[in-house]
């Protein structure tokens, strides 16, 4: 009897961790991209920290590729959450020479709620005019708040990935990074 009820247990636990492997994407927000947990997989990814304030570490921006997305999610660490639309995708041939509108980069997010996680999809065949061989560059902005009491939020502040420039009017600054696409080889 004994072996059976063992035999039994392990088929159990052997169903919920296949279960719990399961290739379909999970969702992070409701109003956002699937982050694809399997793939379709991506060939490559590079991670690149998120600041506010040109030093304070907020989160991360996760960057990957297949073969034919482009896949760039945004991690901001507790308490930091993101305004309702108020992520913004700028991409270039060359590095960026000034911040520029973050509302007028070419990708904005769509999210109607405060988020501490969002993903963004994006066709590699919409960004070949920006790429050099396989290469880019980005800018990732933010704007970030923190939870106060009563519901409220903090004054939002400027937030931009890696590589930081400040510019000489009034303390403005701003974030942009590379990424060289993966060769997804034919899959």
């Amino acid at each position: 009897m004994y072996l059976i009820n063992s035999v039994r247990l392990f088929i159990v636990l052997l169903a919920l961790f296949t279960l719990s492997c399961s290739e379909t994407p999970t969702t992070d927000n409701s109003e956002q991209e699937p982050i694809r947990t399997s793939i379709e997989s991506p060939c490559g990814e590079q991670y690149f920290n998120l600041y506010i304030e040109q030093s304070i570490l907020a989160g991360r921006i996760r960057v990957a590729n297949d073969l034919d997305s482009l896949y760039i999610t945004y991690y901001l660490d507790d308490p930091y959450l993101a305004e309702p639309q108020e992520m913004h995708l700028w991409f270039g041939y060359n590095a960026p020479t000034k911040k520029g509108t973050p509302k007028q980069y070419p990708y904005s997010s769509i999210n109607s709620d405060y988020v501490n996680i969002y993903s963004f999809t994006l066709a590699l065949s919409e960004l070949q005019q920006y790429m050099n061989n396989g290469t880019f560059y980005f800018m990732t902005y933010v704007s970030v708040v923190t939870p106060r009491d009563g519901g409220r939020y903090s004054n939002p502040v400027d937030g931009f990935s890696e590589v930081i420039v400040k510019t000489k009017s009034k303390g403005a600054w701003y974030g942009y990074n590379s990424y060289s696409l993966r060769d997804c080889g034919a899959q």
